[in-house]
């Protein structure tokens, strides 16, 4: 492939849960592969958004929130993920929430630290920062000052976001283009299929279900071909026995919610019609199974 791209490179965004990583990414990038929801440790696998512009190829890598204390294998995987991804990147953005500024990782900020690649410290959700509480946001975080850059930004809005992307498109190295320049993603469509169903049990359950849960797409027929309907089979696993008829709702009544939601957004995801059946199984103590989750894709 005769390539135009004469600048390439990797874009990583750390920070904590729920400081809007993945709701910047989908900014940045100006299209939605990143699941988001209110609640925290919604990201768990590293995703690539690439962005082919013209003279430059932008990927985006959205990870798991930065946990401090982690409290079983998966937490860490999802930390190792994060120490791994150091390794290529070319610009770091450390995404802090500007309305919760005083809360902050040590030892994640000292191991970017150590990073010689160019760091931006990113501001996020100026828009639920009162115009008088700015300068006071400012100076609560004056422990990220050596950082090379800072902007402030709403992700959600899109305010500060087309300064921001500027500044990443003047740091990006040169280098030919690492993916070709109809590549979206580094993941199959099923990655996809499977975190849009996910995110909308993060949105209908509270509490415990959707950290115990997984997504996997057992059938997707009719997706490549571009038939008239897809037809999509996902199967719900859960760790707990109790939680199979808080899934299923009274009548079947929350798991067809969960379904209608899902395809709905599927179907703009794909720009398709579809057919999505769902079901739920045990699969107990998942994410204390090493072996299950390397094996699974899960963290993938």
């Amino acid at each position: 492939m005769e390539s135009r791209i004469n600048k390439s490179g990797f874009v990583n965004i750390v920070g904590l849960p729920n400081s809007g990583k993945s709701t910047l990414v989908n900014a940045l990038s100006e299209h939605k592969l990143s699941i988001v929801s209110p609640k925290p440790q919604t990201t768990r696998a590293r995703i690539f958004s690439i962005c082919n512009l013209p003279q430059t190829q932008v990927i985006y890598s959205d990870l798991p929130g930065w946990i401090e204390q982690e409290n079983y294998p998966m937490q860490k995987m999802m930390n190792d993920k994060i120490r791994e991804s150091q390794a290529d990147a070319d610009v770091l953005l450390m995404v802090v929430d500007g309305s919760r500024p005083k809360e902050s990782s040590f030892t994640l900020t000292e191991e970017c630290r150590k990073l010689t690649i160019p760091k931006i410290l990113v501001i996020n959700k100026k828009d639920k920062i009162p115009v008088s509480k700015i300068d006071q946001v400012k100076n609560d975080l004056e422990f990220y000052n050596d950082l090379d850059y800072s902007f402030l930004v709403s992700a959600l809005t899109g305010e500060g976001i087309s300064d921001l992307r500027q500044q990443i498109l003047e740091l990006i190295p040169v280098h030919e283009p690492y993916f070709s320049d109809d590549v979206a993603s580094d993941k199959p469509i099923k990655f996809f299929l499977s975190e849009l169903i996910r995110e909308q049990i993060y949105y209908l359950f509270e509490d415990e279900i959707p950290f115990s849960t997984f997504v996997e797409i057992t059938k997707c027929k009719g997706v490549d071909d571009q038939l008239p309907m897809a037809s999509i089979e996902a199967t719900i696993y859960t760790n707990k026995q109790s939680q199979i008829p808080i899934l299923l709702g009274k009548n079947g009544s929350k798991i067809k919610e969960l379904g209608i939601k899902s395809r709905i957004e599927i179907e703009q995801f794909l720009q398709q019609k579809a057919y999505l059946g769902l079901s739920i199984k045990l699969r107990k103590d998942w994410r204390n199974d090493i072996n299950f989750l390397e094996k699974s894709g899960v963290l993938r």
